[in-house]
């Protein structure tokens, strides 16, 4: 079961409010120590970047207008036009019903609701990132937005962005994830990737098992946190191998 749509759009302005915050005493060249490779600035750029996509998948009017950064924009400049692009999604978000169409890079749903999910998931880890950089604690991940961005992780980008990509994995392995309330079962060999919900992951006998608290879970796989996050068991190099076409995915 997904997330409401509003509790979605709630959540996405508070982590887009959060990642605003701690900008405020951060340098733009802090490196944010995440598998993204970028700083802090290039964070807050990529972010403005992909309002501005989401508003052109959208057709919305506000993708035709223009910013213009200057060359060598600063940190200020750059959350400014984050701040302000994400209010014109926001806005465009609520003026639709979540399952109003509109094209997305995911076969399997071509609504609105997909991008408010993307946007959500994509704010909160980025978030994350800064908090990091910033030297902030980070904020708490709530549980369930935690275990829905595992679910899109696993399922939009592993399971298909990988497909996509025409990358598949070097040997056959099996790893089951699992967080308070769900499980899910990875499955990846040459020929492709697939991921099915399981009832117990431990009835599946899989090669390897990833668990443990959501919000590690979920950064874990977006290559935030280390091996030592999350509780793993079996065969370690099907978890290597889990979490380095994660990174190719998601890069």
């Amino acid at each position: 079961m997904g997330l409401d749509y509003g509790r979605m759009l709630d959540q996405l302005g508070v982590e887009a409010q959060l990642l605003t915050a701690a900008t405020h005493d951060v340098h733009a060249d802090a490196p944010v120590f995440s598998a993204s490779g970028r700083t802090v600035g290039q964070t807050l750029r990529h972010l403005g970047d992909l309002c501005e996509d989401v508003l052109c998948w959208l057709g919305s009017p506000e993708a035709q207008r223009h910013w213009d950064l200057p060359a060598e924009p600063d940190l200020r400049e750059l959350t400014n036009r984050f701040a302000v692009r994400m209010a014109d999604l926001l806005a465009e978000f609520i003026s639709r019903p979540p399952d109003d169409p509109c094209p997305t890079w995911w076969p399997e749903q071509h609504t609105v609701a997909f991008w408010v999910r993307r946007m959500l998931h994509a704010t909160t880890v980025h978030r994350a990132d800064v908090q990091t950089a910033a030297g902030i604690e980070h904020t708490p991940i709530d549980p369930e937005v935690a275990a829905d961005g595992i679910d899109e992780v696993l399922r939009a980008w592993f399971g298909y962005r990988l497909h996509s990509l025409q990358i598949t994995a070097t040997r056959p392995c099996s790893v089951g994830v699992h967080v308070p309330g769900r499980n899910w079962l990875v499955t990846a060999d040459p020929s492709g990737a697939a991921v099915t919900s399981s009832e117990d992951v431990a009835t599946t006998t899989p090669d390897a098992v990833v668990g443990g608290d959501p919000s590690a879970v979920y950064l874990w796989m977006w290559g935030r946190l280390p091996n030592r996050a999350v509780e793993t068991s079996g065969d370690p190099d099907a978890i290597a191998q889990l979490w380095g076409l994660l990174q190719l995915a998601t890069r």
